[in-house]
């Protein structure tokens, strides 16, 4: 067994792809929304479908890993649903070369814990039923940090629950730094119409909080 380090392990699943009314374009769309997050993000193991309706990857932070759930998200809103557990800690390989396979340790384990957290918590009457990303940290990083981290997860993706596919696309815009004016042009409506939507539906919130996140392990 080969010690690989300290990484962030992100593993997501599709949420009821029984019932889907087509698995196989659903699993397209999959495909493509991870395509997209990996060509948006550095990841030190791309996001790779696996095994069932499973995916996973690796990154260099969690404000990375936080960042592709939010793009996969949002590139599949609409259309498939999905979950995902982030988890950081050691990671070790049996075989190196069997990649994303063959893997084990604490980040996998802990990504494996909050990806059930996140299933669990969401079938709660008293929790938002739009939650769908948890982090849990193996190392025991500040209490304060992780729940600082999963406190705002629960606050986006209460907003990103309540976004249509519009608001989606737009969203996505605006984590690349898109001109308001080329996103509003693409959508087809003014840039006013386009910024008030945005300020209705906290977009501008959420891209302001990866911005700070992003700053904060620049």
């Amino acid at each position: 067994m080969i010690a690989l380090g300290r990484t962030v392990a992100l593993l997501g699943d599709v949420v009821s792809s029984r019932r889907h009314p087509d698995p196989a374009a659903g699993r397209g769309l999959v495909g493509d929304a991870l395509a997209l997050a990996n060509e948006r993000l550095v990841a030190t193991q791309p996001l790779t479908p696996t095994i069932g309706d499973e995916f996973q990857g690796l990154f260099p932070t969690v404000v990375s890993a936080l960042e592709a759930t939010l793009v996969v998200r949002l590139a599949l809103l609409g259309e498939v649903d999905v979950r995902f557990g982030i988890g950081s800690g050691e990671l070790f390989a049996y075989e190196v070369a069997r990649a994303p396979f063959e893997q084990d340790g604490p980040a996998w384990w802990a990504a494996r814990e909050a990806v059930d957290l996140v299933r669990d918590l969401s079938q709660r009457n008293e929790q938002p039923r739009g939650l769908r990303t948890r982090w849990v940290d193996a190392d025991g990083d500040p209490p304060l940090v992780v729940a600082a981290v999963n406190a705002y997860l629960l606050s986006r993706d209460e907003l990103v629950t309540a976004m249509d596919p519009r608001d989606a696309v737009a969203m996505l815009g605006l984590l690349a730094d898109e001109p308001l004016t080329r996103i509003a042009e693409a959508e087809g409506v003014s840039v006013s119409a386009l910024s008030q939507r945005a300020i209705r539906g906290g977009l501008y919130a959420i891209r302001r909080a990866q911005l700070e996140l992003r700053e904060a392990v620049a």
